[in-house]
Order: structure tokens, then C-alpha cells, then sequence
């Protein structure tokens, strides 16, 4: 008999699992002693939401996303916001409808999802209907998902960071890096909160107060002519324009040509936000050009979204006339990857605000800080879309409620 010295590995059915699904793509979170993300299209932790249709069966992740510009015909994506709609994609010899395809993408998570935890909660974007909600709960329980509830995901950033906010610190966390904006001076208590996310559908926002007892959803917008799709197109456009410049070809005319621009975009948008020169290669069988852009020269492609994307904050802020200025903005680090839309959300936002970029898992780690509760009973609704309860906090002792008067 042969002894293998490799542990099995363990896997805690209680452990609690959030998940971020958007129009884009989805995250997961495995919350427990030692939280981690789920990698659900390997090596990738994210699943891209595109449906490949060129193959025997339909195929969700990094196969759509691989045709999406050379054979758009045979791709279907930004489904989720069809949801209930009469739309159909007809792939090649298959033909799909947004709940097809959502099922589709609960198939996949549930190869990862569901050997990892017996509590699942979701995510989902703000812009979709109640009756949307109710269809995206359905896909996922035919998909037999331990689904314990949804919740809209700034909803559930503010209930996750809730004691940051009342606190003073804006987002629980020291402020790391030089675009992190500092709270005013004694700014803690109640307060509202401002998170941005984007998609393959729009640019969304929602302001959440925030006080001791819930955080509620006061307001939300979401812009469709920011969509990140709007963003790509825009830059494969500028990028592609620079190519006939200098070599008098456009990789327009070829769709692998194209198609590998469009891959190379969102590695660029994280090396222009990390400030770092951004090399792209357009490539065919008989030619090749190889263009250095700069950060700047990136922002300056979508000046017209970003000062688009900057007054249309200002104006649904403004718009709801709060008494205070946002103690903060959130922005996803989907959001956070736009060229110059962070520059521009800091530039319309007050004085004293502060403005964050939140990590990549952010949405579905709150998401799984809701699962508990949902055990407990201490959240009565399935979906949460307006406020959220939050936990009593502890009293502070005794010797910090007063400081020791001085003698003397």
C-alpha cells in the first residue's frame, strides 16, 4: 500500500461564501479563519460573463471573451440586465435568452462554489429590478446553489464597513496610498457613503446613510454611456487610430487583429492606473506594430467619458440634497480602473471627502459577511435592496468614555 504524505484537503461546509455577480463578470469570496478568493475560471479568480456559441456546447469565461472581436456573432454578453426581457442570442446552432445564459454562468460557480461552503450569498448591482432579483434567485437555486440571500452590493460595502464610517476612518483601513483623500478632522458618527462600480452595462452609483442602528440606501443612478464597454471601445478606437498613423494599417480591418488588441485592454487600464508606460502589440500573419501609449495619452482618449462620468457624480450627489457632504466614495476596483475617472471623481467631490479604490474582492467578502446573519435570523428579508440592520456594537469601557481630567 502506498501512503501519500500530502494532506487531503479540507474544506469547511460552514464556511460562508460571497459572491459578486455583475454584468462583467463574477468574484467569489470563501470567508473563515483565513479568507480567500475562489479562483472560478483557473488560473483566473474572476469569471468572465461572455458566452462562447462556436463550439459543441455553449461555453461561459475566457472562451467568450477570446471571440468577442473577431466573432462577435457567436458570442453573447451583458445578459444580466436582459433578464426578463424577450431578447434572444442565437449563436451559431444555439440560441440562448439571458436566464439561459445566467444558468450557464450558477453551472460554473457551482463546480467551485459548491464544494467550498453550505451558505452562499450574492451580490448584484443596483440598477436591477425587483423582479430581475427574483430571476437571478431562481437560476441560481435550479442550479442548486445553498443560496441564503442577496443583497445589492454598495448596500452591502456600507453594512461591512459601517464601523469605519462611524468611526471617523472612512473605510475601516490606515489610507495607503497617495489617492486615498483623508476624513476632516473628528468627522465620525452617522454619515453617507457614496460607491461607485461599473460593468459591461453602465457606470452605477448608490449613497447609503449610515448611522448606528442600519445603513439604508437613499439613492441610486447608473449611467449607460459609461459602461465599460463604452470605455474599451473608446480606447481600441484611439489605439487603433495610432496604428494608421504610424504604420497606415488599421487592425480594425482584421478581426484577430482586433481581437488581441482587445485583450491587451485590461492589463493597460492597470498599468495606467498604476502610472507605468503601457506597450501594446497589433499583430497579423503578415504584419506587426508594436505602440507605446502614456497614462495621460490613455485619459486623454476617454477625456470625453471622464468629464461625463465626473458631472453625472456631482449632479446625482447634488441631486439629493443632503444636509452634509458624503463622508466618502467608494469606487470598485472595477470603477477604480478607468482612465482618469478616480482624477475626476476626486476633482467633484468636497473638500474633506474621502476617496477610495477598494480591492478587487471587496463586494463579495461584505456579501459574505451577511451569511451569518442570515443563519441567525437576524436578517428576516432574502434580499436586501434598502437597509440592512446592523449588529448591536459593543459599549466601550468605562476608562474611555471620559479622559482622566488633568491635575493641577
Amino acid at each position: 500500500m502506498l501512503w501519500s504524505r500530502k494532506p487531503a484537503p479540507v474544506h469547511d461546509r460552514h464556511r460562508a461564501v460571497g459572491i459578486d455577480l455583475t454584468a462583467s463578470r463574477a468574484r467569489a469570496e470563501a470567508a473563515g479563519e483565513k479568507s480567500r478568493a475562489l479562483v472560478l475560471d483557473a488560473p483566473d479568480e474572476e469569471l468572465a460573463l461572455f458566452v462562447a456559441g462556436d463550439r459543441r456546447g455553449p461555453e461561459v469565461g475566457r472562451a467568450g471573451v477570446g471571440l468577442y472581436r473577431k466573432l462577435p456573432h457567436l458570442v453573447c454578453s451583458n445578459f444580466l440586465p436582459a433578464l426578463g426581457q424577450s431578447r434572444e442570442w442565437k449563436l451559431g446552432r444555439h440560441t440562448l435568452t439571458a436566464e439561459a445564459a445566467l444558468g450557464l454562468v450558477f453551472d460554473r460557480l457551482r463546480a467551485v462554489v459548491g464544494g467550498e461552503s453550505d451558505g452562499t450569498a450574492l451580490a448584484l448591482p443596483a440598477y436591477l429590478t425587483p423582479s430581475q432579483v427574483t430571476r437571478v434567485g431562481a437560476a441560481a437555486g435550479r442550479a442548486k446553489f445553498a443560496l441564503k440571500g442577496t443583497a445589492v452590493g454598495g448596500l452591502a460595502l456600507a453594512a461591512d464597513r459601517a464601523a469605519g464610517v462611524l468611526d471617523g476612518d472612512g473605510a475601516g483601513t490606515p489610507p495607503a496610498a497617495g489617492w486615498v483623500v483623508p476624513l476632516r478632522p473628528g468627522a465620525s458618527g452617522p454619515g453617507a457613503v457614496v460607491v461607485l462600480d461599473a460593468d459591461e452595462f453602465a457606470v452605477s452609483a448608490l449613497l447609503v446613510a449610515v448611522d448606528r442602528e442600519q445603513v439604508r440606501a437613499v439613492g441610486g443612478a447608473a449611467w449607460p454611456r459609461l459602461s465599460v464597454k463604452v470605455w474599451k471601445e473608446r480606447l481600441l478606437d484611439a489605439v487603433a487610430d495610432r496604428c494608421v498613423k504610424l504604420c497606415r494599417r488599421d487592425p480594425r480591418d482584421s478581426g484577430e487583429a482586433e481581437q488581441l488588441l482587445f485583450e491587451q485592454l485590461d492589463e493597460a487600464f492597470d498599468r495606467a492606473r498604476a502610472g507605468q508606460r503601457i506597450g501594446l502589440t497589433v499583430r497579423t500573419a503578415h504584419w506587426f506594430q508594436d505602440i507605446v501609449q502614456q497614462p495621460e495619452e490613455f485619459e486623454a482618449h476617454c477625456s470625453a467619458l471622464v468629464r461625463l462620468a465626473g458631472e453625472s457624480v456631482r449632479d446625482f450627489v447634488n441631486g439629493i440634497g443632503l444636509a452634509e457632504p458624503p463622508r466618502a466614495v467608494w469606487l470598485t476596483d472595477a470603477a477604480g480602473r478607468l482612465p482618469g475617472f478616480v482624477r475626476e471623481v476626486h476633482a467633484n467631490t468636497p473638500e474633506g471627502t474621502a476617496v477610495e479604490i477598494l480591492p478587487p474582492n471587496a463586494v463579495a467578502a461584505a456579501a459574505a459577511a451577511l451569511v451569518p446573519r442570515w443563519l441567525t435570523g437576524a436578517l428576516p428579508r432574502a434580499h436586501l435592496d434598502s437597509l440592512i440592520p446592523l449588529p448591536p456594537r459593543p459599549a466601550a469601557p468605562a476608562g474611555a468614555r471620559a479622559a482622566p481630567r488633568a491635575s493641577g
